[in-house]
């Protein structure tokens, strides 16, 4: 399903080691720098923006120009590697037994049409990976949430040489990626993806005891 997707993506790769333990709940909201968070092609990292996120406040921004895109293949502006400790790796780790049920971020881009998103899961087992989409294109100079539940009854686009088990015991990468539309293929300009509030969430029971735990350790204090 989507070959011309699958490859285009896993040519732009993302979060790349062992997975350990991710950190939950965690929110990158890129206060002080990109967190290490890279663009297209890891050619560099994202931009740094102090002001005009969501809240008011700090986010992160890639650039593309689409001259040499054709219409229907997947290029990712928004991406983290454990490979360069994007967010110090806590994303990293086994999304299953860490009781990650929820992810999201919110994204924005300045190109004139609305855009499909879709978010890569992956291991650093080559070709291992799952793939959503955002249900809504996202329209132009909007901020916009993108959420997508952790869980196997959830309809993912497709598992890349895998399955859900295997995919999000081992989470090592996280891109977030858009499709080329074709009013967009081959036009020679320059759009900004911007992206913020990147969140993993665990199960309600999981957040409790966490909460839980640190009220012990206070109190031990």
């Amino acid at each position: 399903m989507r070959t011309s997707m699958i490859a285009g993506i896993v040519a732009t790769g993302l979060f790349t080691a062992t997975a350990t333990a991710a950190t939950v709940p965690f929110v990158e909201d890129f206060a002080t720098d990109n967190a290490n968070w890279r663009g297209l092609d890891e050619i560099g990292p994202l931009n740094w923006n102090a002001a005009g996120g969501p809240d008011g406040g700090s986010y992160a921004s890639g650039d593309w120009n689409f001259l040499n895109d054709g219409a229907g293949e997947f290029r990712a502006p928004n991406k983290g590697h454990d490979a360069f400790d994007s967010s110090g790796d806590a994303f990293v780790g086994n999304w299953l037994s860490d009781g990650i049920t929820s992810f999201s971020a919110q994204v924005r881009h300045n190109a004139p049409v609305p855009l499909t998103y879709y978010v890569r899961f992956a291991t650093d087992t080559p070709g291992a990976a799952g793939i959503a989409v955002h249900p809504v294109p996202v329209a132009p100079n909007t901020w916009t949430t993108i959420n997508i539940p952790i869980g196997d009854a959830f309809p993912f686009v497709t598992f890349e040489a895998s399955n859900f088990a295997t995919v999000f015991s081992a989470i090592t990468k996280v891109q977030i990626t858009l499709e080329v539309p074709g009013a967009l293929a081959g036009v020679d300009q320059a759009y900004a993806f911007d992206v913020d509030k990147v969140s993993i969430v665990p199960e309600p029971t999981t957040l409790t005891l966490l909460s839980m735990l640190g009220l012990t350790l206070v109190r031990r204090r």
